[in-house]
């Protein structure tokens, strides 16, 4: 499985804006880039930030889309072409795509303190869907599906006897994570419920000649 290992301190930088990568410690006052925005080297503090043409727009937008969700290019670039080819809003369907990803499921429904932690617990198999394991992060999940700690060894770990989420979180309403360690997909996610902060139109453009 392809994954980024490097400072994620420095993903947030080259979008400049806080992507909130590191689980707790972005919320706290040792963050990184809270204390130190600006990218490293002489060149990283400027008055006149450089001005970016059009592509250069859509390029930042689709990198801040990447690295938020934690995928490889190739990755977000299948979905992507699988947006172009179904029926309807094409930036809504990626979104809603991204949304339904099984590690983004287990984080906004506050079993993990960060997205990357939740990929590595459903890679090792702490979850399962419908009473059965599963443990790629890429699953879709759908309307009705329950996700859960599974019952055996992975439930009296340390890691789950001991866990406590350390960062302010909202569940989404198409999740009910009311019962503890588990989660219940009530609907699919609606254009009101995907992360507002994202300009998809901008993405969709730069797409659009890349793989539609």
């Amino acid at each position: 499985m392809a994954r980024y290992t490097g400072s994620k301190t420095k993903l947030s930088k080259r979008v400049g804006k806080n992507l909130f990568l590191k689980g707790a410690r972005s919320f706290s006052a040792k963050d990184d880039y809270a204390r130190r925005p600006q990218k490293p080297g002489v060149h990283g503090v400027s008055k006149r930030p450089a001005k970016l043409s059009e592509y250069g727009k859509q390029l930042k937008e689709k990198q801040t889309l990447r690295y938020t969700y934690g995928l490889m290019e190739k990755q977000l670039a299948n979905i992507f072409k699988k947006a172009f080819k179904s029926k309807g809003d094409t930036g809504v369907t990626a979104m809603t795509m991204l949304e339904r990803r099984l590690d983004n499921v287990v984080y906004k429904a506050g079993l993990s303190n960060s997205l990357a932690q939740a990929r590595q617990l459903v890679a090792h198999g702490h979850f399962q869907v419908n009473d059965h394991k599963c443990d790629i992060p890429s699953a879709m999940v759908e309307q009705g599906d329950i996700i859960a700690v599974r019952s055996g060894k992975e439930a009296k770990s340390a890691f789950w006897t001991n866990f406590n989420l350390q960062v302010p979180l909202t569940v989404p309403a198409w999740l009910d994570a009311s019962k503890k360690n588990t989660v219940k997909v009530i609907n699919l996610p609606l254009a009101d419920d995907l992360p507002a902060s994202i300009n998809i139109a901008s993405i969709v453009e730069y797409y659009s000649r890349k793989v539609a």
